[in-house]
């Protein structure tokens, strides 16, 4: 705890210089994590294209949903023959002229029960995997973004320690160059500390490439203003419990099953088996046809007498090629079997994610440890060797290595920190929990 408040004492004067002088880019817009997650479920393009798609998958529900309505029509049709005319009886009439005009209206109906009732099974079974897998795209958009984040927060405070050594190697530079007129040191301190100096701006200079760089990548996942630098508003990298307790793998097919990959895989293996019932049970299944005008009928201007008619069929259709090639059933199979097979290479893939998140979480932790013990010890040896440089007790090398020593440990605690975030949101998500 007292190192993590070293940290922030030494970032934060850094930071508000960063974001106030440094960089001058168009525009900076300053996010923290919760923003991070807000925009990235709001934003993302990817996320909203599976959003736009299962807005259409309802749509193609419900028009699946009309296979039972039937069709009503109504109008007038008119006939006009001149010439000769064959009758029912086989005769030919020559000189015949016909004027014939009909007015009325009628219903028709083709209701197929077969794959007018399958077919919306299917349709609903396709739209809940759509929409699972829309949520699975946007757990690993977000975990893209907190990612990018904490990249960017890294890069953003290694950029603010490397302005504040900048500033203490530019004050020891002019240091060494008075002592160096004054006799006290060598010329050649001198050009070694100018060398570190510069050593420092480059460093700097590609820190700050390294920073928008970041800020690029979390702006394209975010989809926002690409005219912008992203700034983190938090002062410091702090490690975080996403999940209570560890994963137990013996819980291994509750994760599986809670996650949405998995139920996106089982409604589509569910619509499979939907749609192969038309090849089943649903060849039981009759069709339906049903038609029923009526109308008034007459010649041109002539009185008009009523007409009606009635026609019906129920009708069971049986392909041959069903029962001697079984074409449509062997291709059902072929399919369901493949989704079985996808849904246990996608449990291996959950128990490495797991195994994976968990071995990262151990390993950062182990690295916070120890790294936030050698980030205060590099402290401590800056800070001596600057007082000591100050009493002309230590020769500027040392200083420069001090610096140098300071800004890795405090760099490697930082990332250490960031890994372990991640690992635990990555845990989170691999055992089934939605972001």
């Amino acid at each position: 705890m007292k190192a993590h408040k070293l940290i922030l004492f030494f970032l934060f004067p850094a930071i508000t210089s960063y974001s106030q002088t440094e960089i001058q880019p168009n525009k900076k817009i300053a996010v923290n994590l919760p923003t991070i997650l807000k925009l990235a479920g709001a934003n993302n393009l990817t996320i909203k294209q599976y959003q736009l798609e299962y807005t259409l998958s309802l749509a193609q529900i419900d028009k699946a949903k009309e296979w039972f309505l039937p069709t009503i029509m109504a109008g007038p049709t008119m006939h006009y023959l001149s010439g000769a005319a064959m009758q029912t009886s086989g005769s030919v009439l020559p000189d015949v002229t016909q004027r014939e005009l009909w007015l009325g209206g009628g219903i028709r109906a083709s209701v197929n029960f077969n794959t007018g009732i399958f077919d919306v099974m299917t349709q609903k079974q396709q739209s809940a995997a759509i929409k699972f897998e829309s949520q699975a795209q946007r757990n690993s958009i977000i975990l893209d973004a907190i990612a990018d984040y904490y990249d960017l927060m890294v890069a953003q405070f290694t950029y603010a320690q490397l302005v504040n050594l900048n500033t203490q190697a530019d004050t020891l530079t002019n240091q060494i160059r008075v002592q160096v007129e004054a006799g006290i040191r060598y010329q050649s301190e001198y050009l070694l500390a100018q060398t570190n100096a510069g050593h420092i701006k480059f460093k700097l200079t590609d820190a700050e490439v390294q920073l928008q760089k970041k800020s690029d990548a979390l702006l394209s996942i975010l989809n926002i203003d690409t005219n912008a630098t992203l700034v983190s508003s938090d002062t410091g990298i702090i490690p975080m419990e996403v999940i209570s307790g560890r994963a137990d793998t013996g819980l291994m097919s509750r994760y599986v099953q809670n996650r949405p990959e998995y139920k996106s895989i089982q409604a589509q293996l569910n619509s499979i088996e939907a749609e192969k019932k038309t090849t089943t049970v649903g060849l039981l299944l009759p069709k339906l046809e049903v038609g029923t005008p009526d109308a008034l009928l007459g010649t041109f201007g002539e009185p008009y007498y009523n007409t009606y008619s009635l026609d019906a069929g129920l009708l069971w259709s049986i392909p041959i090629g069903r029962i001697i090639y079984k074409g449509d059933l062997k291709t059902y199979n072929a399919e369901i079997n493949i989704e079985q097979n996808t849904m246990q290479q996608f449990s291996n893939v959950v128990q490495q994610q797991v195994a994976d998140a968990r071995a990262e979480i151990r390993l950062s932790s182990e690295q916070m440890n120890f790294s936030r013990q050698s980030l205060a010890q590099a402290n401590t040896a800056l800070t001596q060797s600057i007082e000591r440089e100050r009493l002309g007790t230590v020769l500027p090398f040392e200083v420069f290595q001090s610096e140098e020593f300071y800004v890795q440990a405090e760099e490697d605690y930082l990332t250490a920190v960031s890994n372990y975030n991640k690992a635990q949101y990555q845990l989170y998500v691999a055992m089934g929990n939605n972001l």
